[in-house]
């Protein structure tokens, strides 16, 4: 692989929606990518015809951005999902008889010397690879998945894992659970923690902040959580916590919740509903970054109660917004958090309760927090992941040359 020209790392970013946290990942890379000042390396991104206006902002310096349509194929899953009776059908065979993707020939075509697929989806490919699967979350929850699901993510992210020059993820805790669930070796997997993405948006104006509190009627003292309404997000622990609240402490607090709305938000309605608290709890869907940043400018406290994450990009971005964190004791996110939040078990609404309390009682308990995620934040920046990056594209195509040395000798 030794060569004249620059080394090329295609960035295969073929997600199917940029607008949950995967997508705010990316957006992060490719800024910290663009701003990079290093004269050996070029960075092409590879989209969906249909994601392009999303990233191309992002995109600029050393980095180049190409797209492709969508297959009829794709469009024809796209149609049979829409059909429950059908999905259903569709589920069953689909989790056992897709065969793992092979490479379409698009990253090779532009000669790419080695390929990063910084989310789950991927393919197999000749072509020196990272890889990055973020969770193993289907392994700890099975019972949230269907069973084409579980097979699925089973079958690609072993394939992936196992094809791949090196594994990346975020934290310590993910790479010991692939070590112990896949048997891959320590060596092989790289931990590069992600930066805010705060950085590839706009700040919002004042009149941008002004109509976005008058938009959603934001009070004083808020909650707030951006998060998709999946089980494991956990919206029910923060409901539930609201009502004590209001029944043991005459506190009333309202809580904001951002992201999309999956069918689990008829459960989570059903149990506002019955707890008297359905006025307290608002969904306001995805916004736009600037309304978003507004959000986290002004809440009282970020909840974050997941019961499972492979990061938990959202509690950088509230040490960013300088917001204080409230985090459930799961899996990574102490880890992330560090000392910087308070943390409370993933199902105990009255452990969840009273450190609400405190946020909204206690204003130098809120201060503390945000001058301890401000401590946090500080060693680490998009910087710093761009220059970790770099490395390991440069360990990957050094790696694969040796290979391709060994097999000569």
């Amino acid at each position: 692989m030794a060569m004249n020209r620059k080394l090329r790392i295609g960035i295969d970013c073929r997600i199917a929606n940029s607008r949950e946290g995967v997508g705010s990942a990316i957006l992060a890379l490719a800024n910290a990518l663009s701003m990079s000042d290093i004269s050996d390396q070029e960075y092409i991104f590879i989209v969906r015809h249909e994601m392009e206006k999303w990233l191309a902002p992002s995109i600029y310096g050393r980095c180049r951005l190409v797209s492709l349509p969508g297959s009829s194929a794709s469009r024809l899953k796209k149609y049979i999902g829409a059909i429950t009776p059908v999905r259903l059908i569709w589920d069953k065979v689909r989790g056992s008889m897709t065969p793992i993707p092979i490479s379409d020939g698009y990253v090779e075509s532009h000669g790419c010397d080695i390929v990063h697929f910084p989310a789950q989806p991927a393919y197999l490919t000749e072509i020196p690879s990272i890889y990055q699967p973020h969770d193993l979350q289907h392994l700890h929850y099975p019972h949230f998945f269907t069973k084409s699901e579980f097979a699925l993510r089973e079958k690609f992210y072993r394939a992936f894992c196992d094809r791949a020059t090196f594994v990346c993820v975020q934290t310590t805790w993910t790479k010991q659970d692939i070590i112990k669930q896949y048997g891959i070796a320590p060596d092989k997997i790289a931990v590069i923690p992600w930066g805010s993405s705060f950085s590839a948006y706009k700040a919002p104006t004042a009149e941008t902040a002004k109509a976005t509190t008058e938009k959603y009627d934001l009070p004083s003292q808020f909650f707030f959580y951006p998060a998709v309404t999946w089980p494991h997000k956990n919206h029910e622990v923060i409901i539930r916590a609201i009502d004590i609240l209001k029944t043991h402490h005459g506190l009333i607090p309202d809580v904001y919740f951002t992201g999309r709305s999956t069918e689990f938000r008829s459960t989570l309605d059903q149990l506002a509903n019955s707890l008297g608290i359905s006025k307290q709890v608002h969904y306001l869907g995805f916004l736009p970054p600037e309304e978003l940043q507004v959000i986290f400018n002004t809440a009282t406290a970020m909840v974050f109660p997941s019961k499972f994450e492979g990061f938990g990009l959202p509690v950088w971005e509230a040490f960013d917004a300088h917001l204080p964190v409230l985090a459930s004791n799961a899996t990574v996110l102490p880890e992330v958090a560090q000392d910087a939040a308070l943390y409370f078990h993933p199902d105990s609404a009255p452990e969840l309760a009273s450190l609400m309390k405190v946020v909204l009682e206690q204003p130098k308990m809120r201060q503390d927090l945000i001058n301890k995620g401000e401590q946090v934040l500080s060693q680490y920046s998009i910087k710093d992941m761009a220059t970790k990056f770099q490395i390991l594209y440069e360990r990957t195509a050094t790696s694969a040359l040796g290979k391709q040395n060994t097999g000569r000798s």
